[in-house]
């Protein structure tokens, strides 16, 4: 079997360009190492986890994989300066961010080594994103489950659109459930 990559899979070091969104308590250390283990990108959904809490997954799902995994970070979380040093400490490869600008925080994670990915909703957004210095963006539609904005626009609308603005690498997020609306 040939192996697969593109701009994602090479940028994470993964197998398959297949992330697992930071769904808050849904997507602790369990199911993120199950998906870096599996050849996709595992992210760590801290948007409710207390500090420590976050810590406590981070070991653990380093514990269960030595693939690259991820946190998810509302940048609006009110303890985010703890988060992004445990982050730091803990050295953590991928950060997703999202609720937030991401200017905030993406120069200092940068610095720490970490890929810095931003969740966005609209072309606007991800040009902002790339002007941060994110590495890459996730353009996330309507039909996710995440809350994405204002400007909601259909996924397979928004995502040319963001190609189209960015020359970062663009994550599809939200209304994808079939092999074959992947390919698309």
């Amino acid at each position: 079997m040939s192996s697969f990559t593109n701009r994602i899979t090479q940028l994470f070091g993964i197998r398959y360009p297949i992330i697992q969104a930071g769904m808050v308590w849904a997507s602790g250390w369990r199911l993120a190492s199950a998906v870096s283990n599996t050849g996709g990108l595992g992210l760590i959904g801290s948007g409710s986890m207390q500090p420590l809490v976050l810590k406590e997954h981070i070991q653990k799902c380093r514990a269960a994989t030595n693939k690259p995994f991820g946190v998810n970070v509302p940048l609006l979380y009110p303890n985010i300066d703890q988060h992004i040093q445990i982050i730091i400490e803990e050295k953590v490869p991928v950060v997703f961010t999202s609720a937030g600008n991401p200017a905030t925080w993406t120069t200092v994670l940068k610095q720490a080594g970490i890929k810095v990915v931003h969740v966005v909703s609209s072309s606007r957004f991800a040009v902002k994103a790339q002007q941060a210095g994110c590495d890459a963006v996730v353009a996330e539609g309507f039909e996710a489950g995440g809350h994405n904005g204002r400007e909601e626009t259909t996924t397979l609308v928004l995502i040319p659109a963001v190609c189209n603005a960015v020359a970062i690498p663009v994550i599809a997020a939200g209304g994808i459930a079939t092999g074959r609306q992947m390919l698309a």
